[in-house]
């Protein structure tokens, strides 16, 4: 810059936290573009030089801004610029368009004068004049939010000239733009009789003012004990594409309604445009108490002539909503007047020490109408800009209400923008009782998440599962029912066997019977004998240590014992004469998982949900089924019934650990594998599943590269979801060309509903996260000798009545395409290689050491690095005096699992 200076300014508030962004956001997305049309041919010279006179006009308009090796940022006035002026001649609309954005999207280099540009738009295109509707029905926008609305205008088809103005918004705000008008018209008609413009100077002497302490208190106090800040995208950051836009708007009798209910409350339209936007915040976040920014007008009425100044007096400022509290309106339009003294004070400063409260704007457009239309000469009709945050809401009240959604596209789609548009509009249905008071969830949304996503209904199989074996017996006898190496069994051996041991079964109906026994035939007759004896079986891990398996016995209840080895068992047992099951929901098993209070729980699953699960329609090419989990698994629940219960063969894997031969030798129509297994063999031996017809995985979260690398060789590849309550499998995703998103844990199986419900069980919205419950034929009876647990865990339905719900603590969301995504834990719970793991469980395990005073156990990322798969348990100990990690190691493998025991120690003074 040369030249004499005219002035050195400070800068306000809201010009520090752009000038931010100008230099160290990335993408400036704060540049304003003005178009203003004339009617036939401009003079060029003319307007370039009542452009040039509202540069004169305005000092400030002339600024510059430098900061560096400045204690604070100031603005350079120089006493002359030289304007940029361009003239172009597109020959289409398209190229308009585009030579437009192109202007819009050219930087500024905020350290050189003028942050202006000038382009006149020559025009001989025959095309239907537009107008911007917010000039149409009186204000222009509102400050931050790019705006393309245009309709048709009753203006003649002809040739029409349009000057843009491009300016960086540290100049200007939408309060600006009416004024800028009126003087441009005036200046482009050779008016010399303007009274002189108000100084922006005299604001920032009053901003300087200004009792700094008595504005943090104020704000201290509004946001006092706020949970955390609001954030639809976490982690966003500033730089990113510039902004895409929905718009629309509220029909005419909604309008009226809105202004009607705020006479009622004696509340401002803005008061109930900020509740209505706190309302569907609340929902996208799962909060009650949110905080969002606003965009307030900034010219204190102390400042004399402020309503004429052109500049930037808006400001952001945070505005709390606690959605449940009493009387809202009114609690919120009152906070709102006593906080409006400290509009000025810069946001920086509001969220100095809690980090950003917000990433989502709401601007309502509140400006001077007069003068927009009738003024002879250019004519405001357009006015875009944009903002860094992630979502923008602009509102123009009038008498139908004009209202646009500004997204960053690549944090926020366009159908999910369309979504919140949704939500809003019911917001105000709710809040001016034109429309169901209450949830501003939309109805076609809720019907979709609780009736079309859940249209699963079938026909129930009925019956038991020894019943439904008896039936296969009969269809095909002499077809293999089991495959374990050289040898085979056919449905009708494997009935007579299981019928021999039944019959030396005298049990009560559902008493409990332990199978402790390996991988092999002997295991699947000793299941299913116990089944058809009337009894339930609780498969045990002869591997597990002698103290836990004595535990589980006990707490079972299980009397007999069932065991393919030959070493003495343990004593107190008694046998009993052979029962026949009564009904499908009698217990048909009882399966331990990891348990949060320091001790397992047994799951109580039925007849029923076992056929249920044999029957769905999912599984109806699973001829050859591996079967190679520990029985102690949900996952062999399948490898065992589906085929057997379908005329199938079970073929068993040979002891030890899977091995991908026997993926390659097996002629396997499907497979289970954990995440983790899966992960390791896409990564060692993928052509391994090549001759595998379907892969099922899951357990934990699916690696998206495994998937591609597996479904490249033609494999089918289907993420299956459910917790043990809910019988093995609740939902399930086909994999097709997997990105690199996340692997859906798709939709639910047949007779299965799955609700993703807030703190408060209403449905979470469309792409939104919440608690992920269960609900349907599959869902098991509850915890064996825990009913105060089955109460918390079995919950009543509120969507159908007399049903229950099982409530999952897994996190999920619906996308727009009707497929759920896992998205955590809403406890501690974890998955190692594919098992249920509760840290307290860990934990509680070796504090029961006497070498021990204290533990804390944590899942971390394993040596893969992997965010899923591959975790592993760390102990945090501290040890008793005299205490060894040793004795400790020794004293969790003797009562843990495998799958339980932490993969490290790390000893600490205290915790």
């Amino acid at each position: 810059m040369s030249g004499r200076l005219a002035d050195v300014l400070p800068l306000s508030p809201a010009q520090e936290g752009l000038l931010f962004h100008a230099l160290y956001g990335g993408h400036d997305a704060y540049v304003v573009q003005a178009t203003f049309s004339l009617d036939g041919r401009a003079d060029p010279a003319r307007l370039r030089a009542a452009v040039e006179g509202l540069l004169a006009r305005h000092p400030n308009l002339r600024a510059c801004f430098r900061h560096k090796g400045l204690e604070h940022p100031v603005q350079l006035v120089p006493h002359r610029v030289r304007l940029s002026w361009t003239e172009v001649d597109p020959p289409s609309e398209v190229e308009r368009e585009r030579i437009l954005e192109a202007d819009r999207l050219r930087p500024f280099d905020v350290t050189r004068p003028p942050l202006v540009r000038a382009t006149l738009v020559r025009s001989t295109r025959d095309v239907s004049a537009t107008l911007s509707r917010s000039t149409r029905n009186g204000p222009v926008q509102a400050t931050l939010a790019e705006s393309t609305r245009e309709v048709p205008a009753p203006l003649p088809r002809s040739a029409r000239d349009e000057l843009v103005l491009t300016m960086h918004h540290l100049l200007v705000d939408g309060w600006s733009m009416p004024i800028l008008a009126r003087e441009l018209a005036a200046l482009y008609a050779g008016e010399s009789a303007l009274p002189p413009a108000p100084p922006y100077r005299d604001y920032l002497t009053w901003l300087r003012a200004q009792d700094g302490a008595e504005a943090a208190r104020a704000w201290r106090a509004a946001l006092a004990e706020l949970p955390g800040p609001t954030l639809l995208r976490p982690g966003a950051g500033d730089a990113g594409p510039p902004q895409e836009a929905v718009e629309f708007e509220l029909t005419g009798e909604l309008s009226a309604a809105v202004h009607e209910r705020a006479r009622q409350e004696g509340v401002t339209v803005n008061t109930l445009a900020q509740a209505a936007w706190g309302l569907v915040l609340a929902r996208l976040t799962g909060r009650d108490d949110v905080v969002f920014g606003a965009v307030v007008s900034g010219r204190p009425p102390e400042v004399a002539g402020v309503e004429s100044m052109v500049g930037l007096f808006i400001n952001t400022v945070p505005v709390r909503v606690l959605t449940r509290a009493p009387a809202l309106l009114s609690r919120l339009q009152d906070e709102q007047a006593r906080l409006a003294a400290f509009h000025h004070v810069r946001l920086a400063d509001v969220q100095r020490g809690t980090g950003p409260l917000f990433d989502t704007l709401l601007a309502f457009e509140n400006y001077p109408r007069d003068g927009l239309t009738t003024t002879p000469g250019p004519r405001l009709t357009d006015v875009r800009d944009a903002t860094h945050y992630p979502l923008t809401v602009t509102i123009v009240a009038g008498d139908r209400w004009w209202l646009r959604l500004g997204h960053r596209a690549d944090l926020i789609t366009r159908t999910e923008a369309e979504a919140i548009a949704a939500r809003l509009t019911r917001a105000f249905e709710a809040l001016s009782g034109t429309g169901l008071a209450g949830d501003v969830l939309p109805a076609a949304e809720s019907n979709r998440l609780l009736v079309g996503w859940n249209d699963t209904a079938r026909p129930a199989a009925g019956g038991s599962v020894p019943e439904r074996f008896a039936a296969q017996v009969a269809r095909s006898p002499h077809a293999v029912a089991v495959e374990h190496g050289g040898l085979t069994l056919t449905y009708a051996e494997l009935d007579a066997r299981a019928d021999r041991l039944a019959a030396g079964l005298d049990l009560e109906p559902e008493a409990p019977v332990a199978v402790l026994m390996e991988r092999s035939p002997d295991l699947v007759i000793a299941q299913l004998a116990v089944l058809k004896a009337g009894g339930c079986y609780v498969p045990l891990d002869p591997e597990q240590p002698e103290a836990r398996l004595s535990w589980l016995i006990e707490d079972s209840g299980a009397r007999v014992i069932l065991t393919s080895a030959t070493e003495d068992r343990p004593g107190g047992y008694r046998r009993f004469a052979a029962r026949r099951v009564r009904s499908g929901d009698s217990a048909a098993y009882v399966m331990y998982t990891s348990g949060s209070t320091g001790t397992p729980k047994g799951v109580v699953v039925t007849h029923a949900n076992i056929l249920e699960l044999a029957a769905d329609r999912r599984f109806a090419g699973h001829r050859r089924v591996l079967l190679h989990s520990p029985h102690t698994f949900d996952a062999a629940t399948y490898e065992l019934w589906v085929p057997l219960l379908n005329g199938g063969t079970v073929v068993i894997a040979p002891p030890g650990p899977l091995h991908p031969d026997t993926l390659r030798t097996g002629r396997l129509n499907a497979v289970w594998l954990t995440a983790e297994l899966f992960r390791t063999v896409a990564d060692l031996a993928p052509d391994a599943l090549a001759e595998v017809g379907e892969v099922w995985a899951g357990g934990d979260v699916l690696p998206p590269d495994a998937v591609r690398r597996v479904t490249r060789l033609g494999v089918t590849v289907v993420n299956g979801y459910g917790p043990t309550e809910t019988t093995t499998f609740a939902t399930s995703h086909r994999a097709g060309d997997q990105g690199s998103g996340p692997v859906p844990i798709g939709r639910p199986l047949d007779n299965t509903r799955v609700y993703v419900l807030d703190s408060r069980l209403r449905p979470a919205p469309i792409g939104v996260t919440g608690e992920l419950y269960v609900a349907g034929t599959g869902l098991a009876r509850g915890y064996h000798g825990r009913p105060g647990r089955t109460a918390q865990r079995f919950v009543a339905n509120p969507f159908a009545a007399g049903e229950r719900m099982y409530r999952t603590g897994d996190l999920a969301r619906w996308t727009f395409g009707g497929e759920l995504e896992f998205a955590g834990r809403a406890d501690g719970q974890v998955k190692i290689r594919g098992y249920r793991v509760e840290p307290g469980e860990v934990a509680a395990a070796l504090e029961s050491c006497p070498d021990v005073e204290r533990a804390v156990v944590v899942a971390v990322p394993g040596r893969t690095g992997a965010a899923g798969p591959g975790r592993r348990l760390v102990a945090y100990v501290v040890l008793a005096e005299g205490g060894t990690l040793a004795r400790v190691r020794d004293h969790a493998a003797a009562r843990l699992p495998k799958h339980l025991l932490p993969a490290q120690y790390v000893p600490l003074d205290h915790l």
